[in-house]
């Protein structure tokens, strides 16, 4: 496998776009399952550049693009710890969980999005948060809450790729009628978390370093978890029941994605 190119510095979202498609490019030609949550993000990405356009969609539109460029920023930093090693301080391990599990051959695509988006929102999102916005964070809470209104907004058509993908994803209606809404709420409870945990840092500053690390080392249990559940619940059986029909083109599942 090659790697990636080097992720530039991105200083707007345009960049992030730009990023976001290498990432893509990249796994769909080395059939990196890397390129599965890169391609769900460049389709949140354009939604929110697209409400960032919009007249009226957010109090502080140019807050929303600061924080969305941070946020990546912290992805594209993950991954070029991950393939470029002298790139000091980017790759954290949530992160380094979701990459090495990427190796993992026997892992669906609803694993490598959840592992990924874990990564991001739980620990990532919080950090951009502070970064941005450390002693405005209540300033910034409605735009907050606005993406997530976006994000939830692309799940159907996102969900509708995966089941043409993976077909057995059917057999999830029998646990969870309304996949749907638990997907929405799965993201949403991260993304609360997140909020939660950029408080936290701002508000409690002599307890930061001690939080963060916490934070850090929580996010990548988590992913450990979708990674290689315990047998003793459903997840590791529904998984294999998905594995059996399921796609395992690459390219071409990142393709469908895409579209």
């Amino acid at each position: 496998m090659t790697t990636p190119g080097r992720l530039a510095q991105a200083r707007d979202i345009d960049d992030v776009l730009r990023n976001v498609g290498q990432i893509i490019d990249w796994a769909s030609d080395e059939h990196s399952p890397i390129g599965y949550f890169a391609v769900v993000y460049r389709r949140v990405t354009l939604a929110v550049k697209q409400a960032i356009n919009t007249p009226k969609t957010f109090e502080n539109p140019a807050l929303v693009e600061k924080l969305d460029v941070a946020f990546a920023q912290r992805y594209f930093n993950a991954l070029n710890g991950f393939f470029y090693p002298d790139a000091i301080g980017g790759l954290t391990l949530p992160w380094e969980v979701a990459f090495v599990g990427s190796l993992d051959c026997q892992a669906i695509i609803l694993q490598h999005l959840l592992i990924a988006f874990n990564a991001h929102i739980s620990f990532d999102l919080g950090m951009a948060c502070c970064t941005v916005a450390r002693t405005s964070l209540r300033a910034l809470q409605g735009d907050f809450d606005r993406v997530n209104k976006i994000l939830a907004d692309q799940v159907p058509a996102i969900v509708a790729v995966l089941q043409q993908l993976s077909p057995e994803l059917r057999w999830t209606r029998v646990v969870l009628p309304d996949e749907l809404s638990v997907f929405n709420r799965m993201l949403e409870n991260m993304r609360k978390g997140a909020w939660s945990f950029a408080i936290y840092m701002a508000n409690n500053p002599l307890m930061a370093d001690q939080k963060r690390v916490r934070q850090e080392a929580s996010a990548a249990v988590l992913g450990t978890w979708y990674q290689q559940a315990p047998g003793l619940t459903p997840f590791p059986a529904l998984v294999r029941e998905i594995a059996k029909h399921e796609s395992d083109d690459v390219a071409a599942n990142i393709k469908a994605l895409r579209q």
